[in-house]
């Protein structure tokens, strides 16, 4: 070790009593050694005694500026003040009173790691020449010589040194990959030739047995002729075995071990083979042994590395054909559920219109009924069309929530104008309640919020033979500009028992079949009510007692909003619409039915109407005559929506003709594709009579829309 070299010279020193050096700059006599004859003049020169610590201090003093080493001769009770210990020393110092005989630890200071060490020294008679009057303390601890060495060169080699191996290693594999790839060729060409020269067979062998071939040789009974270390090291395979007894516990011979084949046929063959779950690439090659016989050379590539390699990236593939497959199937979905809303919503939207039409006109009481009826089941297909949509659409991901400022209040009076009829109808008590503690504008999705409200209100209505529904919206909590609500729908229904509880938010669950019979419902309200508010950021439960009614609450945090960002309200509405009497409308749609019904609405309120049955007629009309909006169907023959649309747009004069899609196709990825397109705004089917007129008068009456309008890029 490198401290044997100090305990050394000073062991010298010792022997000797000290020694007598010149005095000099760097070597003054030691002011702390009061002996006689301590300076002494030689020749004319003066010498100076040095003691052993004042040797072993003046060492390290010299040697530190050259290795950063430092060492230190301290004792617990120094004669020098510069000899006291550190505390590091002195719990050294205090290990050798305690029978230790060296003192190891590494230490991290300031980022740098040191290697402080410690052995003790021993007091010697030779010693009591400076240390006088310590006579009982000779074969005793006296001090100890303590030695720090900085590792950061050390680190600094190490990492350098490690880089050159690992270059060096990389070498050697590339190296000895290009052997293997070469190799095969290389003995199966000399082999032959060289089997007759022991030194020059044992020069390959050992070549191919250092670059961790295996090599082995057999004769037409399976029995092993020769085989190298390597092989011996993977299968202790020795010559003399019958290799399939031996090496495969076997009473007949592999399947892929083909001797025969090899020998008789002249064939190197190539195979894999598997053993203690490592994998080999075999090459089999005919010999002619030393007797003359025929034989089987076999050289085996441990590709076990490989092997796992391929496995791990056929998992990856796997993966993602996997992948692929449920993102084709995704959209396979979405795709046919576009094409299923697309082609019910067509249909619908000519059932609940015209039916709703025919209830406006002179029906006897009996007519009225029956029409009503049919008018209230579309609509309930409608909601049940909505709610499969909408569930399909969370589930894949596709449904985004859409925050903005909105008022609380505003929902909350949707939520009751929504319920009051039907509650009315049943004769049950609706109350509303917010606390007045709310902020006025709320930030978050205003329509998710009020779908989840809808949802749990018109079940609370159609589980409530008698009594009440309370909806209670309360601050539970107000931080730095946001707010905790606490949401909550109580009835005084049927109730749940704690089992129907359990799965009461799954899909297409309902109750038992006695309730489900009475009550009618897809089962999808509550699970879309249950991934709404889990999108927003709650969570929803319920708790109900079989005939004492039910209460469903959910939490949601919220930011204060903006009022100044709050949608301005639109004035009027279909009874508010005279400037658009006398309005040209040009109708695109290719549904006999739907534009019918159209025509219609239009003409009842005094707007003009033209018609088209695809895109091309509708370009065609435009060049032809003037007209004031374009209310444009998407799915058509001969040229669709989207098309016509752009088609339009590329015409300057028509650069601010109001394009408005009027479509079964109602998914939000649809009302983006009619933007791109240039459209300005969007109307869904089945119509809404009031949603037809409001957009109409924001696109063309300006009177209505002065100071307000929007317009998309073309």
């Amino acid at each position: 070790m490198f401290w044997k070299k100090d305990i050394l010279y000073r062991a010298w020193n010792v022997f000797h009593g000290g020694a007598y050096v010149p005095v000099s700059k760097e070597t003054e006599p030691n002011p702390y050694l009061n002996l006689e004859h301590r300076d002494v003049t030689i020749g004319g020169q003066d010498y100076t005694l040095v003691n052993p610590a004042y040797m072993f201090r003046q060492f390290y003093e010299d040697g530190q500026e050259n290795t950063a080493i430092q060492g230190h001769l301290t004792s617990l009770n120094p004669l020098r003040s510069d000899n006291k210990p550190s505390p590091w020393e002195e719990e050294a110092l205090r290990s050798f009173e305690q029978g230790s005989e060296e003192y190891i630890k590494l230490t991290k200071i300031e980022d740098t790691y040191f290697l402080r060490f410690m052995r003790p020294v021993r007091m010697k008679k030779k010693c009591l020449r400076c240390h006088t009057g310590e006579e009982e303390k000779v074969g005793g601890i006296r001090g100890g010589i303590s030695i720090s060495i900085p590792l950061e060169e050390h680190f600094s080699l190490f990492y350098t040194n490690f880089n050159k191996l690992s270059c060096a290693f990389f070498a050697i594999w590339l190296v000895g990959v290009a052997i293997i790839l070469g190799m095969y060729r290389i003995v199966r060409k000399t082999i032959g030739t060289l089997i007759q020269s022991e030194q020059q067979k044992s020069t390959i062998l050992d070549t191919i047995d250092r670059i961790g071939i295996g090599l082995y040789i057999i004769d037409t009974t399976y029995q092993v002729r020769y085989a190298n270390s390597t092989m011996d090291h993977w299968f202790s395979c020795k010559s003399g075995m019958t290799c399939y007894e031996s090496i495969h516990a076997r009473d007949t011979p592999c399947v892929t071990c083909s001797v025969e084949q090899v020998t008789e046929e002249q064939e190197t063959v190539r195979y894999e083979l598997t053993y203690n779950d490592q994998f080999f690439d075999v090459m089999a090659t005919p010999i002619i042994l030393q007797d003359g016989k025929p034989g089987k050379l076999e050289l085996r590539i441990d590709v076990t590395a490989h092997k796992k390699i391929e496995q791990e990236q056929r998992k990856a593939l796997e993966l993602i054909k996997a992948k692929e497959v449920a993102e084709a199937a995704t959209h396979a979905k979405s795709v046919f559920l576009a094409n299923m809303s697309h082609e019910i919503r067509t249909p619908m939207n000519t059932i609940i219109g015209m039916s709703q039409l025919a209830l406006e006109t002179g029906l006897t009481p009996e007519q009225h009924n029956l029409i009503s009826k049919v008018n209230i089941s579309s609509r309930l297909l409608l909601g049940i069309i909505n709610d499969i949509l909408d569930l399909s659409r969370i589930e894949a991901g596709k449904m985004k929530l859409e925050i903005s400022d909105f008022c609380l209040q505003e929902v909350l009076n949707h939520l009751a104008d929504t319920l009051q009829i039907k509650a009315d109808e049943k004769r049950l008590g609706l109350h509303i309640s917010c606390s007045e503690e709310i902020p006025h504008v709320l930030q978050g999705d205003p329509l998710r919020l009020g779908q989840v409200l809808i949802n749990l209100g018109n079940n609370a209505v159609k589980f409530t033979p008698e009594g009440h529904i309370d909806v209670n919206v309360r601050l539970t909590g107000q931080q730095e500009g946001r707010v905790w609500l606490g949401f909550s729908v109580q009835d005084t229904g049927i109730g749940m028992s704690s089992e129907e509880q359990k799965r009461l938010f799954q899909s297409f669950t309902q109750l038992d079949n006695d309730i489900t019979r009475q009550y009618e419902g897809s089962g999808l309200g509550l699970a879309i009510c249950k991934k709404l508010v889990n999108m927003m950021g709650g969570d929803i439960s319920v708790t109900s007692e079989p005939g004492k009614g039910s209460c469903f609450s959910f939490t949601l945090e919220l930011e204060a909003g903006n009022g100044q960002k709050l949608p301005e309200k639109r004035a009027g509405g279909t009874n508010s619409i005279s400037g658009l009497e006398g309005k040209r409308v040009l109708l695109v749609e290719d549904n006999i039915f739907n534009q019918e019904l159209a025509t219609i609405l239009l003409r009842r309120k005094n707007l003009v109407v033209f018609h088209a049955g695809n895109g091309r007629e509708a370009l065609d009309f435009l060049s032809s005559k003037p007209v004031d909006c374009v209310l444009m169907d998407i799915q058509m023959p001969v040229m669709d929506g989207y098309t016509a649309c752009r088609e339009i747009r590329q015409q300057l004069e028509f650069n601010n003709l109001p394009v408005i899609a009027m479509t079964a196709n109602v998914m939000k990825s649809d009302i983006a594709k009619s933007r791109e397109a240039g459209m300005n705004d969007h109307i869904g089917k089945p119509l809404n009579e009031d949603e037809v007129f409001a957009t109409l008068m924001k696109w063309m009456d300006k009177s209505f829309n002065s100071g307000n309008e929007e317009r998309l890029p073309v």
